[in-house]
């Protein structure tokens, strides 16, 4: 998306079209439409008004209602921060009086920290990207911003020294849409922005699934949950933040491990079982949460909790009742369930299981879900060095 349209004009024509006569948001039939009505515009042009028209149903319930009304495209909306995400992040930022921010997007990011600093100056390298915010950040009366195009890498030094903060979000997928894995395939890469000399306070967003090994010296990383995932991953520097810290921002729950205590022990397979939420098992400290919560592990490479008595509710875990266990076979596995009468909405989870869990599920041959048909959960993983499976209830009470 480097290549801006050469007629803005153009593009607003083609959304206002689509905003007022579409009936679908299938994407093809929604370019077919426009290339009739507009046979002399730029493909880049209409492809960009159909990806606004689209995202534009999905961006209000991730950014707040302005969004209904805001300029995204694809790949930017899917790696704009949710609004709870960028507030809770923006919160350790009050009172700063400048801030840098590498990686414009949506703008997302940029109208929380400018809701708590006298100013933010934006770098962007995609003059798209940059018109986008640009408008994004007028729909919600935020003037507090200026938006500089460029390279980050060859600008921020001939830039005044007048920022306290930083905040990077370095693009995270090539230019064909696929995510990259290494932290200096980002753009900018990762390990020139940890070099910057920016501010007493910084920030980076990347990928929750990459670990920084070992955490450069003064830096933190704190994972960050929305619903049951594990969404987003900041490093921290000259903030509170506790490393390998979690923080489930909808919820505004934060927690982080003392390491100066024992981890959980490993014993058999209890009366129950919890599934911690994704944002431990990311960042490495899982044993020490149970150990705080009194649960144990069953195999040491197993991120599955057990206890005998009933564990509290938590947004940190999700419950659930042992009914039974064996080593896996799928005969005695459909006999166990059949006899139990689940049905086809039986969850199936695994982990340190090599097994395929739709050909398992389709070996199992669950009957139709029906509105007052049972059904449960089964679990796959390695126990006692054998393949095991363990069939459970969920604790709603």
């Amino acid at each position: 998306m480097n290549n801006p349209p050469q007629d803005w004009r153009t593009y607003e024509e083609a959304l206002a079209t689509l905003t007022r006569e579409a009936e679908t948001r299938d994407v093809p039939s929604l370019i077919l439409r426009l290339r009739k009505i507009f046979p002399n515009a730029l493909p880049t042009e209409l492809n960009l008004a159909v990806e606004t028209y689209v995202a534009r149903h999905e961006a209000h319930e991730k950014l707040g209602s302005w969004a209904k009304e805001g300029y995204f495209s694809n790949a930017l909306l899917q790696q704009a921060s949710r609004i709870a995400i960028a507030q809770a992040r923006a919160e350790h930022f009050k009172g700063s009086k400048h801030i840098l921010e590498i990686g414009t997007g949506t703008g997302s990011d940029t109208a929380a920290l400018a809701h708590v600093c006298e100013h933010v100056t934006s770098i962007d390298g995609d003059p798209v990207a940059l018109e986008l915010a640009r408008r994004n950040l007028e729909l919600q009366g935020i003037q507090n911003v200026t938006l500089l195009v460029g390279n980050a890498q060859e600008m921020i030094p001939t830039l005044p020294r007048s920022f306290d903060a930083l905040f990077a979000d370095p693009a995270r997928r090539t230019q064909t849409g696929f995510r990259v894995k290494d932290g200096d395939d980002y753009s900018p890469p990762l390990s020139w922005i940890l070099g910057l000399d920016i501010g007493s306070k910084r920030a980076i967003k990347i990928s929750p699934g990459l670990f920084v090994e070992p955490c450069p010296p003064g830096w933190a990383r704190q994972f960050i949950g929305y619903g049951d995932e594990c969404l987003e991953q900041t490093l921290w520097y000259g903030t509170e933040v506790k490393d390998s810290s979690i923080l489930l921002a909808d919820r505004g729950i934060e927690w982080a491990a003392d390491t100066t205590t024992e981890p959980c022990d490993v014993r058999e397979i209890g009366a129950y079982l919890v599934e911690a939420h994704a944002t431990l098992n990311r960042c490495r400290h899982l044993d020490y949460f149970f150990s705080s919560m009194g649960f144990s592990r069953f195999e040491p490479d197993v991120a599955y909790g057990t206890l005998e008595t009933p564990p509290p509710p938590s947004p940190l875990f999700t419950r659930y009742k042992v009914l039974e266990h064996l080593p896996f076979s799928v005969k005695k596995l459909k006999a166990a369930v059949t006899t139990r009468g689940w049905s086809s909405r039986t969850e199936l989870k695994k982990r340190s299981f090599s097994g395929d869990i739709e050909k398992i599920r389709r070996d199992l041959d669950l009957p139709k879900h029906t509105h007052d048909a049972p059904f449960g959960v089964i679990f796959f993983f390695t126990y006692k060095g054998k393949p095991w499976s363990l069939l459970a209830e969920r604790v709603y009470e």
